[in-house]
């Protein structure tokens, strides 16, 4: 696999990673990595972005990974730690939630600018990145979208709005206290055109030790 950084010249200066495989002259298929809360570890390093980046560049797909504003080397205007102090003290913080969603679009179209001859592109989100996945999903044509451990104990997902117009997957695990598997069957249940449900016994929302085992699925899904 190569790895090339790369910066997203958007609404702020955001740091990014594109991977594909060593042979890869064109590829079929370009995936955009959306990653956790800020606010909670989450970044374009964080072990299940990380996996999900090799196996989808390895399998064949161009993946662009990315790091919100003011995380890792992205830039930022606002005053970050106040933003923090927010989230922590509300448990939300929706103007800044709001922009890292803008981040993710920005994220998007500088990966459809990076590859402008690819017509096939899926957008997978992890935890927090499933709701900006969403968004995307919801302004762009895409072939498929893929929400790992969506976090709807804190952020609920209305059926209508997993209602896009692709084939969906979604992830879980029966220990996350995140992602309650009872709110993600319903979710599932309530879903019409291509969808599938996949519960990963032993993990919980972090997936340690079970990285392999959802790369394996997610890359099986973006090549049926």
């Amino acid at each position: 696999m190569i790895e090339e950084s790369l910066t997203i010249a958007g609404r702020e200066r955001l740091e990014a990673r594109f991977a594909y495989a060593d042979d890869l002259a064109h590829p079929s298929l370009a995936v955009l990595l959306c990653p956790p809360h800020p606010f909670l570890g989450g970044d374009m390093d964080n072990n299940v972005v990380r996996a999900l980046a090799g196996a989808l560049a390895d399998a064949g797909c161009a993946v662009l990974r990315f790091n919100y504003r003011g995380i890792g080397g992205s830039s930022c205007a606002r005053d970050l730690a106040a933003d923090e102090r927010q989230f922590w003290q509300d448990s939300l913080c929706p103007a800044y939630e709001d922009e890292i969603r803008a981040d993710a679009r920005d994220a998007f179209d500088a990966l459809r600018a990076q590859l402008p001859e690819v017509r096939r592109f899926a957008v997978v989100g992890y935890s927090f990145g499933c709701l900006p996945a969403l968004d995307i999903a919801h302004g762009a044509t895409l072939d498929r979208l893929c929400l790992v451990s969506p976090p709807l104990a804190k952020w609920p997902i209305a059926a209508h709005a997993y209602g896009v117009d692709c084939p969906r997957l979604l992830c879980c695990a029966p220990d996350d206290f995140a992602c309650p598997v009872a709110e993600v069957e319903r979710l599932d249940a309530a879903a019409s055109g291509t969808h599938a449900l996949r519960v990963f016994p032993d993990a919980d929302h972090f997936f340690i030790g079970h990285e392999r085992a959802l790369a394996d699925a997610v890359v099986a899904f973006m090549e049926a």
